[in-house]
């Protein structure tokens, strides 16, 4: 079955198909740019929630209210043959969001290239608003309503915007891993931090990226990601550094890792990420 037929229905209102020439941004040395690809994934699952909600142009929320975003509570990449695209490769992108309601909306992308399978991408967000001006420790779940105003979710807790809090991904260790060490990673708020002052989804996996290159070295720049996972629980103030403990599986063909990420100030877990990479 082509990635064509298993995305029937393109094109709704609920839907999203696009195609990129590929050049400089979108690459990295071993073919697609797995940050370029979350960072636009996350734009287009953001446009997909404002068509959804009929508010492409005004936003959520109410006038005088701290903003409302979507904030990304997992992600996972499946499928993954980021070293199957090259310079000037069309690669085509479509998305759905499968799951929508007032509290959280799931979204499914497949990217492809002449109909091979690049990515299989799901992302669940929830919607979220800062209690205190400017606090990201502040932030709290919140539930969309059809009028646009919004109120606290049932089972809020106050700085962990996402992110349903006590789910981990413990049962997805490695088998026969073994700690690699920790270290701690400065983030800038030029690079790592969005628009809306958050450190953004895509920074915890770069973060785990510089860690991995950190411990393993170059034989790290030789893979390429076949699958990811990661699931959020909280965010930080800019000015606040990262720790990530590291655990890798004993694999000689390959790059399996399972990264623990906490706040640098107080130790407050932030996020989990799951990597399995192979030589591209």
């Amino acid at each position: 079955m082509s990635l064509h037929m298993r995305l029937a229905g393109a094109g709704s209102p609920l839907s999203d198909a696009s195609s990129y020439v590929l050049g400089m941004p979108h690459l990295s040395p071993n073919g697609l740019s797995e940050n370029w690809l979350w960072k636009e994934l996350g734009h287009r699952h953001w446009n997909l929630i404002a068509k959804a909600y009929g508010r492409a142009a005004t936003g959520f929320g109410s006038v005088g209210d701290q903003p409302i975003y979507a904030a990304f509570r997992n992600i996972s990449l499946h499928g993954g043959d980021l070293g199957g695209v090259r310079e000037n490769d069309s690669l085509d992108v479509r998305s759905t969001i499968t799951h929508l309601s007032e509290t959280r909306v799931v979204s499914r992308h497949f990217a492809a290239y002449r109909d091979r399978l690049i990515a299989d991408v799901e992302m669940t967000s929830v919607f979220v608003r800062r209690q205190a001006e400017g606090v990201n420790r502040s932030i709290t779940r919140v539930r969309i309503e059809g009028t646009g105003s919004a109120e606290p979710s049932l089972g809020t807790m106050p700085s962990q915007p996402a992110y349903c809090g006590h789910e981990t991904l413990a049962h997805d260790t490695c088998v026969d891993e073994h700690e690699l060490g920790t270290t701690d990673i400065t983030m800038c708020p030029h690079l790592d931090f969005n628009g809306a002052g958050l450190l953004y989804f895509s920074s915890f996996v770069a973060a785990v990226d510089r860690a991995e290159w950190h411990f393993i070295g170059k034989r790290s720049g030789h893979f390429s990601t076949r699958g990811r996972q990661a699931r959020f629980h909280a965010n930080i103030e800019v000015g606040d550094d990262i720790t990530v403990r590291m655990f890798a599986a004993q694999d000689g063909a390959a790059c399996r890792h399972r990264a623990l990420l906490s706040a640098s100030v107080d130790g407050k877990l932030l996020a989990e990420v799951m990597t399995h990479r192979t030589m591209s």
